[in-house]
């Protein structure tokens, strides 16, 4: 198996579904959920495995049955096939169930492991012996998110890494959710030896996904938003995704627009992720698609896309042009109790997708 090196990036996946992404290097002190630990301990150790921070801030290891004992309980509920014979409807919340005051919790905090402060928790309140088993089991889930912090070791993938920045900065991802990069990805038909020409104002996030699906069996060249930085290892998804140097060579970072029509053969793929002025693009670089080559372009405004399909069509250049967006939502999918979730993103952008026909 795989191990972590030095200087390596990683992800770590909590208890609460939250990840950071990190950089493994010896005695590198990391600030995550009100703890400050030290990440060096997972030097030369596995992917896949899984971690606690203790009361001491030190992080020691665990295994995967103490760490989904944690995240969970829903399951083990159905598992138990528990018979629910109470409600909860006497149960008001008058904000003095809890017998353990602020000052008391921080002590403990101190003083006993996440665990231990859990069952003081439950032992200290009043209506948790009157809840039903599933509204005990979601208090229980709460409590443990709350002052256990364990975490899952994983290799950084275009997923992660996406999930990760878009629910810190998601206007540094031009808004772009996760099944928008998914359904730009399938649009744009990507196979070995393509040449593809990528305007990205997402953060370096579509070039990372394109660069990945490619592995180094063809060339991308690209223009980022952000014409400052020299280096594509300035762009964090770049850097995060631990790309060989085969891979990053064959990303052409252009810097100077003149130099993209310098290209000696014609580009299979012309793909623009986040907002630049579509219309000039198509104006100067349609020329320089192959015919048959495939032209996606992402934007959080509609209309925009609705110009960039008029000036398409109108120019007989291209055919088959759809303006299409994408919908998704999270569902708990639980014996009794499947929902949709309460929370959700409910913009994506838009995706324009035409082929060029000659």
């Amino acid at each position: 198996m795989e191990i972590i090196e030095e200087d390596t990036w990683v992800c770590l996946e909590d208890n609460r579904n939250e990840s950071k992404i990190v950089k493994v290097n010896e005695k590198k002190m990391v600030g995550w959920r009100k703890h400050k630990f030290d990440i060096g301990v997972l030097l030369h150790k596995q992917y896949n495995t899984f971690w606690k921070v203790d009361k001491t801030n030190a992080v020691v290891e665990i295994s995967s049955d103490q760490f989904y004992d944690n995240t969970d309980l829903d399951n083990q509920i159905d598992d138990a096939n528990i018979e629910i014979t109470k409600t909860n409807k006497d149960l008001f919340d008058f904000n003095d169930s809890q017998k353990l005051t602020q000052e008391e919790i921080l002590s403990l905090k101190k003083q006993k492991e996440g665990e231990e402060i859990v069952d003081e928790v439950i032992q200290n309140s009043k209506t948790f012996e009157q809840k039903t088993e599933f509204s005990k089991a979601k208090y229980l889930k709460r409590k443990k998110e709350k002052y256990i912090c364990c975490f899952m070791v994983l290799k950084t993938t275009i997923e992660n890494v996406h999930k990760t920045q878009f629910l810190e900065t998601p206007q540094k991802l031009n808004f772009m959710r996760v099944d928008s990069l998914a359904f730009f990805m399938q649009l744009s038909s990507i196979t070995q030896n393509s040449n593809i020409l990528m305007f990205d104002n997402a953060n370096g996030i579509a070039v990372s996904a394109v660069a990945e699906r490619l592995d180094g069996e063809g060339s991308i060249s690209t223009v980022f938003w952000n014409h400052t930085k020299s280096n594509l290892r300035d762009y964090w998804p770049i850097q995060q995704m631990n790309f060989s140097e085969e891979i990053l060579k064959s990303i052409k970072l252009i810097k100077n627009l003149e130099d993209i029509e310098k290209n000696e053969n014609k580009y299979t793929h012309l793909l623009i992720a986040g907002e630049f002025k579509f219309t000039e693009i198509f104006e100067k670089y349609l020329k320089l698609v192959a015919v048959g080559g495939i032209i996606v372009v992402f934007s959080t405004y509609l209309e925009k896309l609705h110009e960039v399909a008029e000036q398409l069509l109108s120019s007989g250049l291209c055919g088959k042009i759809d303006v299409l967006d994408s919908f998704m939502r999270y569902h708990q999918v639980l014996e009794n109790r499947t929902h949709p979730k309460v929370e959700m993103n409910a913009f994506g952008g838009y995706l324009l997708q035409t082929y060029k026909l000659k």
